[in-house]
């Protein structure tokens, strides 16, 4: 297990210092994919300055793909946004396509004013927000906000870090959360039965496959995952995993949805990780295929970002 960022919130204060989130790479972690997220909130002269971030590391060959996206944002003491502001080294799939001028005043513009704790209200999907990454990172934000106010709270912190492995039987996940001083571990197993089949993305359109949650040492779901199509795969994996998302908010305490966790993202990066065997050239847009895939969910548009991956490349 890798030295975790709480020990990092622990000695500085990363509403002014995110370098340790640019410093982490690769190399501090074993997994196909790693994905770590956190929020710290601090109060300040003019209200509360919340900064939330979140990195994925996506293994597939030999460069790795990182996507890293820190958010700061003012609110203030009324809960209204003052102002936000990206921090430039963020960096998303398409690199230097990604213009973070350009979604920072988008954002500033919108938000400026408006609750704080009404984002999801305000932009109800990414591609409004015209950012997949943003939207979970504001999203989060936003969530953690408003659950330390109705503790009446201006200050605190959560973080989480989810680490997906490949099994030649199908996938582990082990994902650990700190918040608000408590802990809790969550292992996720997904067992084939048979062979997955596959899209032409790559992506599994047949499981039959078993299931199984652990959080903190008792089962939560241990359920047959049987699928014919992919959206159906995608449909089932997110009705199994928002049971998790309701052992999360009963342990934290949350009131209403919430955002700030990975979850909302297990069944995307789980299927990515399926996937992974069968990819071969050109992996990064590989990749940027299937998430666009993923994001759409068989149905919705995808973002700007992930439309101008499908435009540039189809696979044959």
């Amino acid at each position: 297990m890798p030295v975790t960022l709480q020990r990092d919130l622990d000695r500085r204060n990363v509403a002014f210092d995110h370098d340790f989130i640019f410093k982490t790479h690769r190399l501090h972690f074993k997994s196909l994919i790693t994905r770590y997220r956190g929020t710290n909130c601090v109060p300040a002269q003019n209200g509360v300055i919340v900064t939330s971030w979140q990195k994925s590391i996506y293994c597939f060959g030999s460069i790795p793909l990182e996507e890293t996206f820190v958010a700061t944002i003012l609110v203030r003491w009324d809960g209204t946004v003052h102002g936000l502001s990206l921090d430039r080294r963020s960096h998303g799939g398409l690199g230097k396509l990604c213009d973070f001028t350009q979604l920072q005043q988008c954002m500033n513009r919108i938000m400026r004013g408006k609750p704080f704790e009404d984002f999801v209200r305000i932009f109800p999907s990414p591609g409004l927000a015209q950012c997949l990454h943003l939207h979970e990172v504001l999203s989060a934000a936003s969530s953690f906000y408003a659950h330390l106010r109705v503790q009446g709270k201006t200050s605190g912190s959560e973080e989480e870090l989810l680490l997906i492995y490949p099994r030649k039987d199908g996938v582990y996940a082990v994902n650990e959360r700190w918040a608000l001083g408590r802990e809790s571990k969550t292992t996720i197993t997904l067992r084939h039965c048979a062979p997955p089949k596959t899209s032409i993305t790559r992506l599994p359109r047949k499981l039959d496959s078993r299931l199984q949650i652990v959080c903190d040492g008792h089962t939560v779901l241990n359920e047959d995952l049987k699928t014919r199509d992919f959206p159906e795969v995608y449909g089932q994996l997110n009705r199994m995993l928002s049971k998790l998302n309701r052992v999360e908010k009963a342990h934290y305490g949350v009131k209403g949805r919430m955002r700030f966790t990975n979850v909302t993202a297990f069944a995307g990066l789980m299927l990515l990780t399926l996937a992974h065997e069968s990819m071969h050239a050109f992996k990064a847009m590989r990749i940027g295929m299937m998430l666009s895939e993923l994001q759409k969910g068989g149905a919705r548009d995808s973002c700007i970002a992930f439309t101008a991956i499908q435009n540039t490349y189809k696979p044959k």
